[in-house]
């Protein structure tokens, strides 16, 4: 499902580079993503998938607040939420709208080739 730089983020991630964040409504959002049509996941595939595949790999956060950020998106707000209720190093996206905003409370919004190329700084770090 994932392809080109969000493949190697992908792979990062399962080699235990970092550690990736979600909230409940954000696992809500990725459920009913998983749904759609063009991807032909069986109901019974998508709850393995999340329970088997994704959660035991991710920090749950229990959001207390969501910002009014995004007015043309508010549900991306919710990514915000997350970021900020489990005090994110960064928040990575491919929405247009999250990355127009740059930073979110000192968390930056970023690419996930630009997060490519922390995790690659970061691995040739002395130390």
């Amino acid at each position: 499902m994932f392809r080109g730089v969000s493949s190697r983020v992908f792979a990062a991630w399962r080699e235990g580079v970092f550690r990736p964040l979600v909230s409940r409504p954000i696992l809500l959002e990725y459920a009913r993503v998983l749904a759609y049509p063009k991807f032909r996941l069986p109901t019974e595939r998508i709850r393995s998938l999340l329970e088997v595949g994704f959660l035991p790999f991710v920090e749950t956060v229990e959001v207390k607040s969501r910002p009014r950020v995004v007015r043309e998106d508010p549900p991306d707000d919710e990514f915000l939420a997350c970021a900020v209720a489990g005090r994110a190093d960064f928040l990575v996206s491919g929405d247009a709208h999250l990355l127009a905003l740059r930073t979110h409370e000192g968390i930056p919004i970023v690419a996930p080739a630009a997060f490519l190329q922390v995790l690659d700084r970061a691995s040739k770090a002395p130390g």
